[in-house]
């Protein structure tokens, strides 16, 4: 079954141009959904704990269907290409399990995409949270059919993609929010004029009025969070040769490797994805992509938020990057991901 290239889903289902269309969806989740509030359960029932690895999926599916046309469609929706990775890995971990054996821990489960298949049934797709545990999210399809449960969700990838994404990377942010260090907070705003959600556990690298860096290390793992300004025209300036150009100098400046001569550049085989989005309101350019080391044998992948502010006539990019050898970087780079999308401009 052909699948719609990389680029144009994860534009549509996490972006779009306007910026509306995810947020329509959440609201749209928030308001449809027999919520259940964020305090407890229905009625106000306490509710336990979440269950289940980051970025994984609970499917409950009949077999028959998980082999079938439905199933083979949602694997490939759920396990689409995570962009900007050195090696490929899917958005999500999908397990599945029948209706019959969804009971005692599965309940719990932080995410979960509950199918059921009944003649009489109207096709129906609803999206919810926190229905048996607490952060949790369900995504409810119901239809008469398996022919109707697969037109259903064809009909609705991006919305049921765009929903699961979204709240996992908004339930990641409260608790970067919650958890912020002052510290870091204070030295980025002073420098900057930016407000990010870095939670404590990063240390403070370097800071001035131009630059400041901010940092995860350990023996096989470096998570870092550039954030830099400079002058700019006028909107146009934001445009991706400059930003690219930009991103090259300040790294050439500030990010020196460990051998003598070496420097962060962009990857000269791999061209960077970029996306025009809406986030907090900014028009925003983002940008995944990879990094080398100049002059040395590191890498790792990137992604860029960057903004035209125009109240103080210049652009503000918060870039994070990771170095990560031979392991798997989807759930480093999602904790990434979550800070670069809570930047505010002061």
């Amino acid at each position: 079954m052909a699948r719609s290239n990389i680029r144009q889903i994860f534009k549509a289902c996490l972006h779009s141009l306007t910026g509306l269309f995810v947020s329509a969806i959440f609201l749209l989740a928030v308001s449809s959904c027999d919520t259940v509030n964020h305090q407890g359960g229905a009625a106000g029932r306490i509710l336990p704990n979440v269950t289940g690895g980051t970025g994984e999926i609970l499917v409950v599916m009949d077999q028959f269907n998980w082999d079938n046309s439905a199933g083979e469609l949602l694997k490939d929706i759920l396990k689409e290409e995570y962009p900007g990775l050195p090696q490929s890995e899917p958005f999500f971990d999908v397990i599945q399990v029948s209706a019959a054996s969804f009971e005692g821990v599965y309940k719990f489960h932080r995410s979960v995409v509950l199918t059921t298949v009944s003649s009489g049934l109207e096709p129906k797709v609803r999206y919810r949270e926190n229905v048996w545990a607490k952060p949790q999210i369900l995504v409810q399809i119901e239809a008469p059919n398996s022919t109707a449960l697969q037109q259903l969700i064809s009909e609705n990838e991006v919305q049921i993609m765009g929903f699961l994404v979204q709240y996992d990377r908004n339930r990641l942010m409260q608790v970067y929010k919650e958890s912020k260090d002052p510290a870091i907070q204070k030295d980025i705003a002073a420098n900057h004029l930016v407000r990010l959600a870095i939670p404590r556990g990063y240390n403070m690298d370097f800071s001035n009025d131009e630059y400041t860096s901010v940092s995860i290390e350990s023996p096989d793992l470096s998570q870092v969070i550039q954030i830099y300004d400079y002058p700019a025209k006028g909107p146009d300036d934001l445009n991706i040769a400059n930003i690219l150009e930009m991103r090259n100098a300040f790294t050439k400046k500030y990010t020196e490797g460990p051998r003598e001569g070496s420097y962060m550049t962009l990857s000269k085989v791999y061209e960077p994805i970029a996306y025009d989005l809406k986030n907090n309101n900014m028009d925003v350019v983002e940008l995944r992509g990879l990094w080398d080391l100049e002059n040395g044998f590191m890498g790792g992948p990137f992604i860029s938020h960057s903004v035209y502010d125009a109240n103080r006539g210049r652009i503000v990019t918060v870039d994070a990057y990771i170095y990560h050898p031979n392991l798997k970087k989807r759930v480093k780079m999602r904790q990434l991901e979550a800070i670069v999308y809570s930047m505010e401009i002061i």
